[in-house]
């Protein structure tokens, strides 16, 4: 039931709309952006996030990582290689070129890039590993807010193109 139920499908703006608001996971980002967003206090106190948090990211990397076979990507997607490819260089050099024209520090530029590439988590990692404490936060806030847009295009996106 839900949503989608009272919202029409007669045309395809509300048929859009439909399958926006009928998605959980558009709710569960929209309350999630709104608890931390505007109880941040009540987020704060939560004892062992900090904890939770590091270990889910440590999980992450390690399940993303076990099956990833580079030779079987390589010999049996290299389309799906090459596009990935292109899209990181494609990344990169728009991060870097936007970083230089806004003279932003080369460290913000690094950790922007790799955020839309690989999300807050890889982003997270990298800051960690390379000593840049200071900007664990607002890597983890651009990846995670990278989310909450792709989220939302996402659902869109699948809409128009009849997926959902």
């Amino acid at each position: 039931m839900g949503l989608t139920a009272v919202i029409p499908t007669s045309n395809p703006v509300l048929s859009m709309i439909n399958t926006f608001f009928g998605s959980q996971y558009v709710w569960i980002t929209t309350f999630s952006m709104i608890f931390a967003t505007y109880f941040e206090d009540a987020a704060n106190s939560m004892n062992g996030a900090q904890e939770i948090g590091t270990y889910f990211i440590y999980l992450f990397l390690f399940v993303i990582g076990v099956p990833a076979s580079i030779y079987q990507i390589v010999t049996q997607t290299p389309q799906l290689f090459l596009f990935t490819g292109i899209m990181v260089a494609v990344n990169m050099v728009f991060c870097f070129v936007a970083g230089k024209v806004f003279k932003f520090d080369l460290e913000d530029c690094i950790l922007a890039s790799n955020a839309n590439i690989g999300g807050p988590t890889t982003g997270a990692g990298m800051a960690i590993s390379q000593g840049w404490a200071k900007l664990v936060g607002p890597v983890m806030l651009v990846g995670t807010f990278g989310y909450v847009i792709g989220t939302y295009l996402g659902v869109l996106v699948g809409g128009i193109l009849g997926a959902a």
